[in-house]
């Protein structure tokens, strides 16, 4: 029986689950944030401000130095985190982003607020691959080569065609 137990569990042994969890917020405070699934996501946000808010607290204290140091592993986390407690503007965020690939598990972001530029979405990646390759076409459809006074028009491009196929085994 599971008495008393206030975590999730994840699907996870205890130690495992922790491990999970630190590793989790050094790619949080590496990279700012973190995609992972929802259910990881809700732990890490709350294991994250709770650790934002002990650092307020208990920025001083060697013991919680120390223990900082086990989570967050190289000294740079560290000095990023001690930088980070020391704006106005703290905490941990997260936004739903979509499914994943394979096993249609939902994914969230979390992000800590006050840092960076608001990453982009699946969707506007996806937009903007299309329109660079849409450059790239025009570019190569209308590359000309100077040779001496006569121009001529490069034939070695690749050009792609963007109909979609007609027959049903192209389908």
């Amino acid at each position: 029986m599971y008495k008393g137990i206030k975590e999730k569990k994840l699907g996870k042994k205890k130690s495992h689950r922790g491990l999970m969890i630190n590793n989790l917020l050094r790619s949080l405070f590496d990279n700012n944030y973190v995609v992972t699934t929802t259910p990881k996501a809700k732990v890490l946000k709350s294991k994250a401000s709770s650790l934002i808010e002990k650092g307020k607290k208990y920025q001083d204290d060697l013991s919680f130095r120390r223990r900082l140091q086990v989570i967050l592993g190289d000294s740079e986390n560290v000095k990023k985190y001690k930088e980070y407690i020391a704006k106005e503007r703290t905490g941990v965020k997260f936004v739903r982003v979509g499914y994943r690939e394979g096993d249609n598990a939902e994914l969230s972001r979390v992000y800590l607020l006050g840092l960076g530029e608001k990453k982009k979405s699946a969707k506007e990646k996806k937009e903007e691959i299309k329109e660079e390759k849409k450059k790239e076409v025009k570019e190569t459809k209308s590359k000309i080569i100077e040779k001496g006074d006569e121009k001529k028009i490069d034939k070695t491009a690749v050009i792609k065609d963007a109909r979609r196929a007609t027959s049903r085994s192209g389908l």
